[in-house]
């Protein structure tokens, strides 16, 4: 089971770590691959923990 981790973070730092979030997810999505390789699992998982995090983060600060 994953450990939870909370935190209370200014507006300036949400915004900070929603970038953060952003490069990264865009840096895995345009990442150069061999077009003809099989599908990256690790990548997609990245991709897929990034959008994950990003939605959870926008939906908590929405909530409030």
């Amino acid at each position: 089971m994953d450990s939870v981790l909370t935190l209370e973070l200014t507006g300036s730092q949400k915004e900070l770590l929603l970038e953060g979030l952003r490069y990264v997810r865009s840096s895995r999505k345009l990442g150069f691959r061999d077009p003809l390789a099989p599908p990256d699992e690790q990548r997609e998982q990245d991709i897929h923990t990034a959008e994950s995090l990003i939605t959870r983060i926008n939906s908590l600060s929405a909530s409030k």
